[in-house]
């Protein structure tokens, strides 16, 4: 005669034989009794899901995750992982579900794991696009994680705002990109291009390629991505002289004469560059506001759009130009002329 219940596979009791118990063990066989029958039992509606044992499903993890009984992850049906099963993440929820979720135990949480692990759940998805997050500097430098950056659970994926229409979208991924890159951040949403919803911080930035770019800068592919059409007028090289004035060759591989973001994206400092950071306001930088800074007592002052830029006017550089000392105000002064002369061309 079997002293405890039988479990089918679906986790429910069947049948239960008296049991006789001796007066002299009752206060052990009793709690006994009892755990087991708790414990063979689980939770209505938590069975192993078929063919994988311990594993309950999404239903399962949602009937407790609906901000009453555990943490609210509700949103997680209107993401782009909702055809996924919580467990493909979590890991089989079946002990988790039995002890009742207590503190979170018994389940795997990745965003908790060591730093170099946590990007090992993402790859059995997408694992090309972990392999180029890996070799990034948020990844080296331990930066920044995936999970640092996005939310599975949420529609749009990003660790922000819901992603929406344009607007919102623009918002969630600045909002996002804010957290390390406050002072880009709040410089970009004032440009023209976040001003009129156009674009975002990953038209230009991709976080998983090891360059970390859309698109070549040092050649203006990244900006011509966009630019580069007749509507917006760059679409031969001849255009692109003539916005700068027929000063500059397009030649930016050598001299970095005529490069976009030399312009319109100057660094913000002028040692280490060029991986200091640049102004993101994506407006050009004129001399008379280097010479303001210098009378408040400024030194060293950042570069502005025509000195104080690695590969431009730099006597380093042979071929980028007349040199001229952006630290220098009598250089800026004559610059200042020449950038308003570009700026009245027709």
């Amino acid at each position: 005669m079997p002293l405890f219940a039988r479990e089918t596979d679906r986790g429910s009791v069947v049948g239960m034989r008296r049991l006789r118990v001796r007066p002299v063990l009752p206060a052990i066989i009793a709690p006994l009794l009892l755990l087991t029958v708790a414990g063979s039992s689980g939770i209505e509606g938590c069975a192993y899901s078929p063919g994988r044992v311990g594993y309950v499903g999404n239903a399962t993890c949602m009937g407790c995750h609906d901000g009453r009984s555990a943490s609210d992850m509700r949103r997680f049906r209107d993401s782009a992982h909702a055809g996924v099963s919580c467990e493909t993440c979590h890991g089989p929820g079946y002990d988790h579900v039995r002890v009742g979720g207590r503190g979170g135990l018994l389940i795997d949480n990745p965003a908790r794991e060591p730093f170099a692990q946590q990007a090992e759940v993402c790859t059995q998805c997408h694992q090309d696009t972990v392999r180029g997050y890996e070799r990034t500097l948020h990844a080296t430098a331990q930066a920044a994680s995936c999970h640092d950056c996005h939310d599975v659970h949420r529609e749009g994926g990003l660790s922000k705002a819901k992603q929406g229409p344009v607007a919102n979208r623009l918002e969630a991924i600045a909002e996002t990109c804010s957290d390390c890159h406050g002072v880009q951040t709040a410089q970009f949403l004032e440009s023209g291009h976040a001003q009129a919803g156009v674009a975002t911080c990953v038209s230009c930035h991709d976080m998983h390629r090891e360059e970390m770019f859309t698109a070549d800068p040092v050649d203006n592919s990244l900006c011509l991505q966009c630019h580069g059409s007749r509507f917006l007028g760059f679409h031969t090289e001849a255009n692109i002289d003539f916005h700068t004035g027929d000063f500059h060759p397009v030649d930016p591989a050598q001299s970095g004469a005529s490069r976009c973001t030399s312009c319109h994206m100057p660094p913000l400092e002028q040692e280490g560059q060029p991986d200091v950071p640049h102004d993101h306001t994506m407006a050009p930088f004129p001399p008379a506001a280097t010479n303001e800074l210098l009378g408040e007592g400024v030194f060293p002052v950042p570069p502005n759009s025509c000195a104080g830029i690695a590969g431009c006017h730099d006597p380093a550089v042979p071929g980028s130009g007349p040199p001229f000392d952006v630290n220098n105000p009598m250089d800026n002064t004559f610059l200042q002329e020449l950038y308003e002369t570009i700026g009245e061309l027709p």
